[in-house]
Parts: structure tokens; sequence; C-alpha cells
């Protein structure tokens, strides 16, 4: 009995110097995450943009659009505070990200998948967006 009471001493011991070695060694926590956009179909059939002007071309008379330019679609995201009413203005509190063009007034993308499967670029040319942000995420 004698021989077993020091090594269990020294163990009890050890476990001290580690809990207090952890309570001593500063910690920092930092939130890091990433907000991802799936783009998966759109479609612009009037070739407009988000003005209400033909994307390219003007056809002859003013009244349509022309379809024999397309317009060249891109996405952008920005993540802001909550608002009751959307400004499309202002500040992207929490980030922002773009698409690379995707195509012409209308498309199905699909989506790469992280392994690296299907059809698309680390470009934005397959719809998907990630906005990294490094806090906490807020509560609603």
């Amino acid at each position: 009995m004698k021989s077993e009471r020091p090594r269990g001493h020294l163990h009890l011991q050890r476990t001290v110097i580690f809990l207090l070695a952890l309570t001593i060694q500063p910690q920092a926590v930092c939130a890091v995450g990433m907000f991802e956009l799936q783009i998966y179909y759109y479609q612009n059939p009037l070739g407009l943009l988000q003005t209400g002007d033909c994307c390219d071309l003007q056809a002859s008379g003013g009244q349509r659009c022309s379809a024999r330019d397309q317009c060249d679609t891109i996405f952008h995201a920005c993540l802001k505070e909550y608002q009751a009413r959307v400004a499309p203005s202002g500040t992207c509190t929490f980030g922002s990200g773009s698409s690379g063009i995707l195509g012409g007034n209308s498309q199905t993308l699909r989506h790469r998948g992280h392994d690296g499967g299907g059809a698309g670029g680390e470009d934005g040319t397959n719809g998907h967006i990630v906005i990294p942000f490094k806090y906490a995420w807020p509560v609603s």
C-alpha cells in the first residue's frame, strides 16, 4: 500500500499542474464563419437593368430592348443590419460579395458543390457567393 500512495499522489500532482497551466494560458476566442448564397435560376425576360433601362442596345423605335444583345447578368450580395424597409444603398456592415458574370437574360445554374464536382468555377460563375465574416453573428 505504501508504494501505491506516492504514485497516486504524483498523478494528482500532475493533474493539478496541468489544470493550472490551462487556466493561466491566455485563450483568444474568435468567431469565424461564412455566409453562402447559391443562385439556381434567374430570369430577366425583358432584358432590363434594375433602373428599367435596356442593358445594351435599344431596338429601333425605342419601345423595347433588343433581344440580339442580352444582359451580362451579375449578382451582388450585401449583409447589413435588419431593416424594416430594405434600402439597396448604404454600408454592408457584415460584408459583401458578388458573382462573376453568369450569362444572359435567363439561365439555370448548377452548384459546383464542396467536393469540386459539377459545373462552374471558383470565380462565382456558378452562382455561388461566399461572404466570410470574423465576428459573432447577431441575434435576431
